[in-house]
């Protein structure tokens, strides 16, 4: 339970507590001087808020007292809190990554923690999550978050105060499971959504299902079994997935919601740090992705009753160089919801992603440009840049193009080499590969194939090898379109 030995709550503004008891009764919480009582409900549910509490490095114990029974949570620290969640990039661990085990292995400060979760859906909001708080010493960060680890040791060297991190991720799942039902319904592609999980929740036969199984395990067997005596030549067979119903599915509207995201709404934090994207951009959703982030944002910021800051990572460079693919329309939808969504940041890693692995191992990269936004924009280090160039405007100047950005500081070219990957367009839409310079904190882009132009693009492809334009902070630029 989030309520456990080893938390961290969130310093100088509310810090929820709850949990059950019998209705009716009495239920009182003491913690660092602070005394408050509730009434737990027909429903035995009850809530105290904390209000605030002051920084401190001591572990004190936080006392809970109901009807002559006491219960005593240990070792509470007061500080920053953040939710780390997302998919698969979010959960990766320490050890699966550039400098991992070196980091596991050396890493000691009691002042870092994490919240070790599990996976869990269910199909109705849940108040209660297994998982343990678990402090920075080689025994435990072998199971931290990375991106997570990442970004709460920046602001531990920082700010020298206590970091927790809410690790609430699932490897390989939509933005849609991770909103509430009432809120998706509101979107129009969310609502579709949801009525496709009823409809297959309506259609899911179990007993079938079960059967069906079972019969496709038999036919597994015996293929493994041939492919075995054959020498293990040619593909291993795979075996059937288990049935799962779709009200529980981790692939369907609300599902993560009900089983990890509700039970945490309310624990104080500072804010919220998200890696996620990859199924939307491979599953067809990517042209809606900033409407989603948008509504997440919103149902989150509601359910908490807070305006906490949101700082997401926008897709890595990964794969072929496709400019059709759904992965940079996701990329370019995350750099547009900045505009949409209020209290928000963007980590850019188009630089340091792996061509042929989803998940690339400089984790340490993405956990500090995340930090840069929480910094500057939580913790008034105005001197923190935080991000890379984007884009912001443009205009044509007779056969050039004249683009504008934000955070253009030292704009140049990464390797000192000509600015790649910008394209330019006329009004026959054909896009042309193009020429392009730093003119003070501006780009001029050109093409002697397009006398007219109309609008640019950079980076545009799922990995766009050799796009080079940074500031002076050495921050790449995001992709964008003038359209």
């Amino acid at each position: 339970m989030i309520f456990s030995d080893g938390m961290v709550l969130q310093r100088d503004s509310e810090a929820a507590i709850w949990g059950m008891a019998e209705a009716g009764s009495e239920v009182s919480v003491h913690f660092a001087g602070q005394n408050i009582s509730a009434k737990a409900d027909a429903d035995g549910a009850w809530r105290v808020v904390l209000k605030g509490l002051k920084m401190s490095k001591e572990g004190r114990d936080l006392v809970i007292k109901n009807e002559g029974d006491q219960s005593v949570i240990h070792d509470v620290l007061v500080g920053e809190v953040w939710l780390g969640s997302g998919q698969s990039n979010m959960e990766w661990v320490l050890p699966r990554t550039d400098g991992g085990d070196e980091e596991v292995a050396s890493a000691k400060d009691d002042l870092l923690r994490v919240f070790v979760s599990v996976n869990l859906t269910e199909v109705e909001p849940q108040w209660n999550w297994k998982g343990s708080w678990k402090s920075t010493k080689p025994e435990n960060s072998g199971r931290f978050t990375a991106v997570g680890y990442y970004f709460a040791k920046k602001l531990r060297k920082e700010l020298d105060v206590p970091v927790g991190i809410v690790e609430c991720a699932w490897g390989g799942k939509p933005i849609e499971a991770f909103i509430s039902e009432e809120a998706i319904v509101s979107v129009p592609v969310g609502k579709e959504m949801l009525q496709k999980k009823k409809r297959l929740a309506a259609q899911f036969d179990a007993v079938k299902s079960k059967k069906n199984y079972e019969a496709g395990r038999k036919v597994y067997l015996e293929k493994l079994a041939a492919w075995e005596k054959g020498g293990k030549k040619g593909k291993k067979p795979r075996g059937p997935g288990k049935p799962v119903d779709p009200a529980t599915s981790p692939r369907l509207p609300a599902t993560i919601y009900h089983g990890m995201i509700a039970p945490i709404v309310g624990y104080g934090n500072r804010g919220v740090i998200w890696y996620q994207g990859e199924s939307n951009a491979n599953g067809g959703t990517g042209d809606y992705y900033e409407e989603l982030l948008g509504c997440l944002v919103a149902d989150w910021r509601a359910r908490w009753g807070s305006e906490m800051s949101f700082y997401w990572v926008q897709l890595a460079n990964y794969g072929k160089a496709r400019s059709e693919a759904g992965w940079v329309t996701v990329q370019d939808e995350m750099r547009r919801a900045l505009k949409s969504i209020p209290k928000s940041g963007m980590a850019v890693i188009n630089d340091i992603g792996a061509t042929d692995n989803i998940h690339p191992g400089n984790k340490v990269d993405v956990g500090e440009r995340l930090a840069r936004w929480a910094l500057a924009q939580n913790y008034g280090m105005k001197e923190v840049v935080v991000s890379g160039p984007l884009y912001s405007g443009f205009a044509t100047k007779g056969e050039k193009v004249v683009l504008s950005f934000d955070y253009a500081k030292g704009l140049k070219s990464r390797d000192q080499a000509p600015l790649k990957r910008f394209e330019i367009a006329g009004k026959d839409d054909v896009w042309k590969q193009a020429e392009a310079k730093v003119v003070g904190e501006a780009v001029e882009v050109w093409s002697d194939e397009v006398k007219q132009p109309v609008k640019v693009r950079y980076a545009w492809a799922q990995n766009p090898t050799g796009a080079n334009l940074v500031n002076a902070e050495g921050l790449p630029a995001s992709c964008f379109t003038t359209e």
